[in-house]
């Protein structure tokens, strides 16, 4: 499996358990724990400055993230 389909297939899992929790919880709720467990896993496995460094690229590149269909929500 390439490395680009491996991440499509991670990616539409992901996307897949999500649809599954919007049964139950909000796509706020949803979003904030994934935000925070994403953050952990930055913070964990880079160093101080990398962490830094990834967190400064995503405030930075904010106004670039796309949004979902409202249909998928």
């Amino acid at each position: 499996m390439t490395k680009k389909s491996k991440h499509e297939d991670l990616y539409s899992k992901y996307l897949a358990f999500n649809n599954i929790m919007l049964e139950e919880y909000s796509p706020e709720e949803i979003a904030a724990v994934m935000a925070v467990q994403a953050f952990s896993f930055y913070k964990t496995i880079m160093s101080e400055e990398n962490y830094l460094k990834i967190m400064d690229t995503m405030y930075e590149n904010r106004h670039n993230v796309k949004t979902f269909d409202t249909g998928t929500l």
